[in-house]
């Protein structure tokens, strides 16, 4: 599509592959409207305190992400991405406009939710060893396999969704 170079910076093209909108020509402005129009907060505010404590560790691990080299930044922030805008918009605008997050946050949301290779990488075996380690603990306890069972089930639909169905980046 050629004509999409004259496109004004607010309108967005659709993907015909997946019937996606095409965000690259959208300012960050209108990405970060458009974001939060999207999600809304909770009304229950047990829950949203529940939301703004993940999100706040989510955070810190992000930290910990620029630091160390192979920890995944940008998967936590989806994760405090996603825990502030059900908590507090005030929270995920500041997340989102953040000059050390905003960046990577909004390439996120313009590359259609798709994360790095080796963030999906870390991301599965974190599901795996939290996994294992669970089912031996349980296993210890006296379960006789039903929660064994289940924890292995909803491990392999985790790593299957991340592995499979969260697009990556190219």
């Amino acid at each position: 599509m050629g004509e999409n170079a004259a496109m004004a910076p607010n309108e967005r093209v659709e993907d015909g592959a997946l019937g996606q909108p095409n965000m690259a020509h959208e300012s960050d402005e209108v990405v970060i409207q458009r974001v939060l129009a999207e999600h809304k907060p909770s009304r229950n505010p047990l829950a949203r305190i529940l939301w703004i404590s993940i999100g706040g560790l989510a955070v810190i691990f992000a930290v910990i992400g620029i630091v160390i080299p192979g920890w995944p930044t940008t998967s936590w922030l989806v994760l405090a991405a996603y825990s502030f805008a059900r908590s507090s918009q005030r929270l995920f605008r500041w997340l989102l406009t953040n000059r050390l997050f905003g960046p990577a946050l909004l390439e996120y949301y313009r590359s259609g939710r798709a994360l790095p290779f080796h963030s999906k990488m870390v991301i599965g075996t974190l599901i795996f060893v939290a996994s294992c380690i669970s089912i031996i603990g349980i296993t210890k306890a006296g379960d006789p396999g039903f929660g064994q069972t289940l924890i292995a089930v909803v491990a392999i639909i985790g790593i299957w969704w991340v592995g499979w169905r969260v697009p990556t980046v190219a």
